[in-house]
């Protein structure tokens, strides 16, 4: 029953062995180690099913690159997006300190010419 349960904990953070080569290209062994005490099996069958599916390095690389691009494109809109929300729209603020300042300047001038 013992022996049962550590295989399947050595199985949950064993990585599949074309995922393994790919992630030691990439990375160092002990940030290699910590990322695999990090991934869920889920994560680990879906990647390994990704990669059967696969044929060559270049298809990989390509798919890895679309990825990248993607995920940049999403964080770059919602780091817009969010900093927009958290500031507001400036536009009417801009038009309103100018309205102020021209009716501020008229009724100045008016004042002055009534003095006078």
């Amino acid at each position: 029953m013992s022996e049962e349960i550590n295989e399947m904990n050595n199985s949950e953070n064993k990585l599949p062995d074309s995922l393994d080569d790919h992630l030691r290209t990439m990375m160092a062994e002990k940030e290699l180690n910590r990322f695999r005490e990090q991934l869920p099996a889920e994560f680990l069958s879906d990647a390994s099913e990704g990669l059967n599916q696969l044929k060559d390095n270049k298809q990989l690389e390509s798919v890895l690159q679309n990825l990248n691009q993607q995920m940049h494109r999403q964080l770059a809109y919602k780091k817009v997006h969010k900093r927009k929300r958290s500031i507001g729209d400036l536009s009417w603020s801009y038009w309103a300190i100018i309205i102020i300042l021209l009716l501020s300047m008229v009724g100045y001038i008016i004042v002055r010419m009534l003095i006078h």
